[in-house]
């Protein structure tokens, strides 16, 4: 999505510039992948702070050293709490209505416990985890070769296995840039 913003943008100022720009583009694969200096439970502590609930997921984000927390609030509001993964404070929060009214289902296995199976499974950054429909646990491991695994931890066992399609070698979302570059290439 970031990839076609930029490219949309370099599009743009090529178009006003009257030719004259040079447009380029990135892609998120290029950007250095970031890292945290805070532990997965110090920025849950921290949203947790600021959002008293049930942590439901956390996210990593590339683009900034950020810590993107999902907490089910006991205001029954979703909040979206951001952690500085620098120094476990909290940058920015907000809530919405659950336009469901569901609440999250409760597991055995701690977000906690279920990253540490996760990174027993597949060593390497947790760069995502989040709580399934299920009840389960569903990760994401960037592991030091760069590449990402996708991996599910079962909430009542914390068994992690990989996901059906990065265990067969299969990765969607490479398939999905590669058609929207090929779409990209065919609007030139």
């Amino acid at each position: 999505m970031k990839r076609k913003i930029v490219i949309a943008t370099a599009v743009t100022a090529l178009l006003i510039g009257g030719g004259t720009a040079t447009a380029f583009a990135t892609s998120d694969d290029d950007a250095k992948p970031a890292t945290s200096a805070i532990t997965l439970d110090e920025a849950t502590t921290a949203a947790v702070k600021a959002a008293p609930g049930t942590v439901t997921g956390a996210e990593l984000d590339d683009d900034e050293p950020t810590w993107e927390v999902d907490v089910y609030g006991k205001d029954a509001k979703w909040h979206d709490v951001d952690v500085d993964a620098a120094t476990a404070k909290v940058t920015g929060e907000h809530a919405q209505d659950d336009e469901d009214d569901r609440a999250p289902k409760s597991t055995k296995v701690t977000m906690s416990e279920a990253a540490k199976a996760a990174l027993e499974a597949q060593p390497g950054t947790l760069t995502s985890i989040d709580l399934d429909d299920d009840g389960g646990w569903e990760a994401e491991v960037r592991s030091k070769d760069g590449k990402e695994h996708e991996l599910t931890v079962d909430g009542t066992t914390a068994k992690a296995t990989p996901d059906k399609d990065d265990a067969d070698g299969s990765d969607d979302a490479d398939d999905s840039d590669r058609a929207d570059d090929a779409d990209d290439n065919d609007s030139d």
